[in-house]
Parts: C-alpha cells; sequence; structure tokens
C-alpha cells in the first residue's frame, strides 16, 4: 500500500513539474518506441564508456590541488589519493557488473546513476573542505575552476540528465555552503550567483540530452526507414509487375528502362525515341489516354491495349507531368501489366449481358435493346420482335439429360442466327425462349418469311453426340410500335401471337393480332372449366369406323374423345386437347380413354378392334405401359385387339426409354400404329427403329389424291413400301368415292372418314353387342394381367438393336 501510495505521489509530482511554465523536464519526452528502451539505453552506456574516466579524475585532483596548494596540510593529500582510489574502484564494478550481462542496459543506466550521485557527494565534500582552507588570493581562481569543471562535467552527465542535475545541486550546494564559512566573502552575493549556475547547467544539461536523445533516434530511424525503402526497391525491381517509364514534352519514350525492354521484347536503342502512343493499338482507350496527357494533368489506371509478340496485353498506365524551370517537360509514367486482371473483369462483364451458355445476350440485354429501339421507333420505321420457343425441347431434356439439351440449345441459338443472316439482334430469354429483334423488313409477308425461315432451321434433324434428334419451334411476331408503344405490351403481344401458335398445332410463325387478347381469355376459362370437367363427367368418347375394302366390313373403330359443356356444347378437341396438353391433364384423360374405350369394345364382337390415340406425355416415366395393363386387367379385353396410334413427334427424339415401352406393348400383344405418317421427319428411320404394325397415311395426302398427282405417287410409294415390311395400312380422311376408288386401286387395307362415317356415340354403334356373361368368361380366360410386372416384358436391348 504505501509503495503504491509512493509511486503515486512521484507520478504526480512528474507531471506538476511538467506543467510548470520554466521547467525544462518536457525535453525528457520524446518520442520512444517500445522496442527501442533498451537499445537506447546501450547507447547512453556507450557514450558513457567513451570517456577515460580515471585519467579524467586524476587530472581534476591534481589541478584542484594545485590550486589549494599553499593552504593545504598532508591530510588533503592522503584524502585526495583515497579518493582516487575508491572511485577508481567504483568505476572498475560498475565496468564489471556491465560487462557480465546479468543486467539489462536500462538497468545498468540506473546503476550508473546512483554512482554519479556517490561520486557527486564525495567529490563535493571534498571540494568544499578545500574552499574552506584554500588561502584568500586563491579563493578567485578555486571558485572558477570549479564553475569551469561543473561545466565540463556535463559531458558525462547530459546522457543521464537526471542523475546529471541531482549531481550539479548536490556539489554547487556544498561549495555554496562552504563559502558561506569564509569571512572574506559576502554571502548575500554568493547564493545568487550559484543559484545561477545551477538553472544554467540545468538548461545546458536537459538541451544537450534532448539532442542527443533525438539526434540518435532519428538516425536510427532515417536508416531503418532507408533500408525497409531499399527492400522494398530491389523486391520491386526484382519481382513487382510495374516499371517507370519517362517521355519527354513531345510524349517520345525517354531512358527506357530494362523492365521496359524487357515486357516489350526490344532493345533500348530501338524505344528510345520512338512516340509512346505508337506502341499501343490505336482506339477508344488509346485516346483517352493522349487526351488525359493533353490536358498536362495526372491520371491514374488508364488501361490500353498493346500487342506483344502477336499477343494482346493490357497495360495500367498512371502518369505525372514533369516540370523544368515551370515549363513541362514530359511525364513520368509508373505501368503494369493488368493483362490477366482485364480479361477477367472482361469476362465478368460479358457474362453480365450474355447467356454463358449460348453466349448471346440475355434477357437483361435484350430488355436494354428493346427499350433503346422503342425510343426510337415511328410509324414510319417500325421494328419487330420475335419471340420463339422450342417445341418438344422438353422432351429432350428429360429423356436424354440437361447437358444433351444444353448443346441442343446451343445448336438451337447458332441456327436462329445463322437464319437471321446478321439482319436482327438475337437473344436467349432464359430456358428454351429465345428473342430476336428484327428492323429490316418492308411488309408483314417478309415477317412471316423470316418466321419460316427461323421454323425450317430449327425443325432440321441434329447430329449431336452421335444421336441424330428433331425439335421444332413457335414464333410469335409483335411489330412496334403498331402492337406496343412499351416493351411489356410489345412482349405480351409477341406472347400471346407464340400461344395462338402453339395452339395452331407448333412449328408455325403468327403475327399478333388483337383478336388474340380474347381467344387467350376464353382458353383461360376453358382451361379452368376443363380442369373440372373429369370429374364432372363431362368427357365422352365416340368411334369412327375402320372400314376394311378387301371384305368390304367394319374392322373395327377408333375412340376420340368429346367435351360435352353444359354451357358450350360439344367442344372439338382440336379446341382443348391443346389445354390439356399444355396443363398437364391430358395424362388423366389418357387414362380415363383407355379405360373407356377396352371397356366398350369387351362389349364388341371378338374380331373387332379398337384405336386409342396416345399423348406424348403419357410416355414419360413408362406411363403409358403401365395406365394400358391396368386398363387390360380391368376390362378384360384382349390386347391384340388394342390398337394404339403414336405420332411420329412423340418419337422425334429417338428415346430408348420410349422404344423399350413401346416393345413392351408390343410383348403384351398391343399393336403399334404409325400415325400421320409422312407429315413428320425422317420417317423411314422411325420405320427401322420399331417394327409397327400398321402405318397410318395422313389426311393430307388422301384431300389431294387424284391421278397423276404428287399425293397419288407418295401413297403408292407408302403402300409398297407397308406391303415389303409386312404392316397394315390405313388412310384417313376419305370424304369422297374418288378417294375411296383411288385408295382400293393401290390396294389399302383400311380406310376411315366422312365418306364410311363420323365418329358416333357407343350406343349408336351399328354392331350387336356381346352379354355380360360372355364378356366375364371372356375376362376369366385371359391371363391375369394385375398379377404381371413390367420387368416380365423387358427386351434384350442387344437383341433389339440386332
Amino acid at each position: 500500500m504505501d509503495g503504491t501510495a509512493s509511486s503515486g505521489r512521484l507520478e504526480r509530482l512528474k507531471l506538476w513539474l511538467l506543467e510548470r511554465p520554466g521547467s525544462l523536464l518536457h525535453l525528457l519526452h520524446y518520442d520512444i518506441e517500445p522496442g527501442e528502451v533498451e537499445w537506447f539505453a546501450r547507447r547512453k552506456l556507450a557514450y558513457i564508456n567513451s570517456l577515460s574516466g580515471n585519467l579524467f579524475e586524476a587530472l581534476r585532483m591534481a589541478l584542484m590541488l594545485a590550486i589549494c596548494a599553499p593552504g593545504l596540510t598532508w591530510h588533503f593529500y592522503v584524502g585526495a589519493v583515497l579518493l582516487l582510489a575508491q572511485m577508481r574502484v567504483g568505476l572498475t564494478e560498475l565496468r564489471r557488473k556491465e560487462s557480465s550481462g546479468q543486467y539489462k542496459p536500462s538497468e545498468m543506466v540506473e546503476i550508473w546513476a546512483k554512482g554519479i550521485w556517490l561520486r557527486a557527494i564525495f567529490l563535493a565534500a571534498f571540494t568544499a573542505c578545500c574552499i574552506i582552507a584554500v588561502p584568500s588570493e586563491r579563493i578567485g581562481a578555486l571558485i572558477i575552476y570549479v564553475l569551469v569543471l561543473a561545466q565540463l562535467e556535463l559531458l558525462l552527465q547530459f546522457t543521464i540528465p537526471v542523475a546529471g542535475i541531482i549531481s550539479q545541486t548536490i556539489s554547487l550546494g556544498l561549495m555554496t555552503f562552504a563559502l558561506l564559512f569564509r569571512s572574506d566573502l559576502r554571502g548575500e552575493l554568493i547564493v545568487p550567483v550559484m543559484g545561477l549556475q545551477l538553472i544554467a547547467l540545468h538548461v545546458m544539461l536537459f538541451n544537450l540530452h534532448y539532442m542527443f536523445a533525438t539526434r540518435i533516434l532519428r538516425t536510427r530511424r532515417l536508416k531503418a526507414a532507408g533500408e525497409t525503402i531499399q527492400g522494398l526497391l530491389t523486391a520491386y525491381e526484382t519481382h513487382a509487375s510495374d516499371w517507370m517509364l519517362e517521355t519527354d514534352a513531345s510524349g517520345n519514350v525517354a531512358l527506357p528502362s530494362e523492365r521496359l525492354c524487357t515486357a516489350l521484347g526490344r532493345d533500348a536503342a530501338d524505344l528510345e525515341g520512338v512516340k509512346l502512343v505508337n506502341l499501343l493499338v490505336a482506339g477508344p482507350e488509346t485516346e483517352a489516354l493522349r487526351e488525359a496527357a493533353r490536358k498536362l494533368k495526372p491520371f491514374h489506371d488508364m488501361v490500353v491495349p498493346i500487342v506483344i509478340e502477336g499477343d494482346l496485353h493490357w497495360w495500367s498506365v498512371t502518369g505525372n507531368p514533369l516540370y523544368e524551370e515551370l515549363r513541362h517537360s514530359g511525364f513520368r509514367l509508373f505501368v503494369r501489366d493488368v493483362t490477366d486482371r482485364y480479361t477477367a473483369e472482361s469476362q465478368v462483364r460479358f457474362l453480365a449481358d450474355h447467356d454463358s451458355l449460348t453466349v448471346l445476350p440475355n434477357r437483361h440485354n435484350f430488355q436494354a435493346r428493346l427499350e433503346a429501339a422503342l425510343d426510337g421507333a415511328v410509324a414510319n420505321n417500325p421494328f419487330a420482335v420475335f419471340y420463339v420457343d422450342l417445341d418438344h425441347f422438353k422432351a429432350v431434356n428429360d429423356t436424354l439429360g440437361h447437358q444433351f439439351g444444353d448443346s441442343v440449345l446451343v445448336e438451337a441459338a447458332w441456327r436462329i442466327k445463322s437464319a437471321l443472316g446478321g439482319q436482327g439482334f438475337v437473344a436467349r430469354l432464359g430456358g428454351d425462349e429465345f428473342a430476336c429483334i428484327v428492323d429490316d423488313f418492308d411488309t408483314v409477308d417478309d415477317l412471316r418469311e423470316v418466321g419460316r425461315a427461323i421454323v425450317e432451321a430449327i425443325s432440321q434433324p441434329m447430329e449431336i453426340e452421335r444421336r441424330t434428334v428433331r425439335i421444332g419451334a413457335s414464333i410469335g411476331i409483335a411489330i412496334a410500335p403498331e402492337h406496343g408503344a412499351t416493351s411489356e405490351t410489345l412482349l405480351r403481344s409477341a406472347d400471346l401471337a407464340l400461344y395462338e401458335a402453339k395452339s395452331r398445332g407448333r412449328g408455325s410463325a403468327i403475327v399478333y393480332d388483337p383478336a388474340m387478347e380474347e381467344l387467350k381469355q376464353e382458353r383461360g376459362r376453358l382451361e379452368l372449366d376443363l380442369r373440372s370437367a373429369l370429374a364432372n363427367g363431362e368427357f365422352e368418347l365416340h368411334y369412327q369406323p375402320l372400314h376394311e375394302l378387301a371384305s368390304d366390313r367394319i374392322a373395327g373403330f377408333e375412340a376420340l374423345l368429346r367435351w360435352r359443356h353444359p354451357e358450350r356444347g360439344l367442344i372439338p378437341p382440336d379446341v382443348f386437347i391443346p389445354i390439356a396438353e399444355h396443363t398437364g391433364l391430358i395424362v388423366a384423360l389418357g387414362e380415363w380413354v383407355l379405360r373407356e374405350a377396352l371397356a366398350e369394345a369387351a362389349t364388341w364382337p371378338s374380331d373387332m378392334t379398337v384405336a386409342v390415340n396416345v399423348s406424348p406425355a403419357q410416355m414419360a416415366d413408362f406411363t403409358l405401359l403401365k395406365q394400358v395393363i391396368a386398363a387390360l386387367s380391368a376390362s378384360g379385353f384382349d390386347p391384340h385387339r388394342l390398337e394404339l396410334e403414336i405420332t411420329e413427334t412423340m418419337l422425334m427424339q429417338e428415346c430408348d426409354d420410349h422404344l423399350q415401352q413401346l416393345e413392351r406393348l408390343h410383348a403384351l400383344g398391343v399393336r403399334i400404329a404409325l400415325d400421320d405418317f409422312g407429315t413428320g421427319y425422317s420417317s423411314l428411320n422411325y420405320l427401322r427403329s420399331f417394327p409397327f404394325d400398321k402405318i397410318k397415311i395422313d389426311r393430307c395426302f388422301i384431300s389431294e389424291l387424284n391421278a397423276g398427282s404428287e399425293s397419288s405417287a407418295i401413297i403408292e410409294a407408302v403402300l409398297d413400301l407397308a406391303s415389303k415390311l409386312n404392316m397394315q395400312t390405313i388412310a384417313e380422311g376419305v370424304e369422297s368415292e374418288e378417294q375411296l376408288a383411288s385408295l382400293r386401286a393401290l390396294g389399302c387395307e383400311q380406310v376411315q372418314g366422312y365418306l364410311i362415317s363420323k365418329a358416333i356415340p357407343a350406343e349408336d354403334l351399328p354392331i350387336s353387342r356381346q352379354f355380360a356373361r360372355q364378356k366375364l368368361e371372356a375376362a376369366d380366360a385371359m391371363p391375369r394381367l394385375p398379377e404381371l410386372k413390367l420387368e416380365d416384358y423387358r427386351v434384350d436391348q442387344e437383341a433389339r438393336r440386332a
């Protein structure tokens, strides 16, 4: 507790002294780092040890004795010898402690300070005795000697200023006391003179110490800073990517450095005097650098291109103007090769506005371009927006994988750009949606022609990863500013036209019409009604006869779905089927059709077949196979009497899963018919991939059937091909006797159409029904299909390929 209180009092005293106006203690406070304390103490010790202490003490003692000699007895000489011996022993002991290494330099400074106090006491006492004993005629010389000696001692004591001022105070105090004992001196003059001497010593001592401390500390720090700077410069020259370059007032390279020569791969002689901008690639960046230099002001991090050994590099240049006698003399430039950083930043900027997969502009970029085009659009200078959506792409993505789908997207993007011939702006909006801005057209027919070119380009077979795929495209076209003065309105108009194109069977380009708005709303209302129609029992099946020409009889019926809306009446399939496919309701409807058709056909004569159309959505995840097995099991219907009509678009991806599913159905005994033959792509390839039981010739060929027509030749070729492949043929859309006669002559086996009969309800079919008992007996005779597993119908892939 006492030690703490004492320490607190000393700190308060020190603060009080520092605050005194006349105090020089503030000179003891200088900027010293914690790591410099011991170093600073070593410097003090080094200075103290540099002085010859023993010789100095001997000389001062001898000179003092010489001045005082007439008035001294032998006792003074003995005391002087003993005092010198004692100081020699003390000095030796101090240096021994210092060399022993037991004390830190700061601790040794404290020990030296105590030694100075003790020395001052002994020497001051001896000097006081001499003052008292010296004769009057020599007292003046002795006083002058003592005062001069006190100033000389500052050379030793200023390194330890506190100890020095204490030492001087002791010496002058005892000397003053001795002078007051002499009767030949006036005491009222002695004290002021000695006080002034003490103040003078105080000022000199503390100023000498301050200069000593600040000088060696600054020297040390300047040396350290110099070493650091030199190290940084050495590392900079050795490892940094920057280098310095100077030009004259005309912009010519002056004194090219070794690093500049190395960077450019040229000699200094070739570079000196060359205009700097001539080394750079001409362009907006170089011109911006030239303009910045013309302003004669500093500039920072201006990126410019330069070709070095055939490769494009990017330099970041920072420059400061140089002046001589107030005249511009050139620039000092700091150059850094930022090729890697600039390339990375350029890539980031590019990806911010472009699609990373197709490298086309992205939605954000398209939106900005569309806004800019709308700002300049006028009635006599219109432009068009094409909204392109890929048909059947989802099936490719789901069945062949996203990586394969990405390749298809890249190919589709390239084909769209090629179809436009560089005359339009093409962007990928996301997924399988693309958009184009076209301003080079004269009439709406020109736009339709461009749209057909895009559809045709995308519809061509794609050879990707040794696999052939076929997709399609539907396009909606809107014209600005006629169909929209804002980007949102214009894109909505194009989207409505796209929706119309899809509802018309896809694969077409439709120009927006204001009536499409009402049609879309109508479809929206139908979609809402469609979601509840199945649960409300609003669907029914009509059946169109399949007429066999050879026997002139009905061989079976095709089941056709009808929707009897409670308010709108009978709605045609071409109206609600696209909506059902778009919403995914077609899967549930397809299952209902299979169950109802087989339940009805089970009551027909045993030689009659039933044909059911299949939607592409039912092919996913072996859904069709599961639905067929469930319907056959529930109805007890003979699988050999069931015909599933598959369109070519369902097989355009040549998906192995689809083919396996058809093969398993075929193994059950179900007959597979290829519907709309001739309207798709590479139909012969499909016939090779799967052994269809039946080929259905599309109505478009039948409607143009007449003697010598191209359709007649095509039908004849199809019938001949089917005969050689042992496949049954049927022609749909027969509406005249002439068509029927031609088909009979060409050898077609079956026909259907309005000439024979339109689709009629089940209760109006011109057949005799089987009894329910016969139906149950037939069901009992059937295999127990619910116990069968899908794995039972797996077809060996190698055998299928063979």
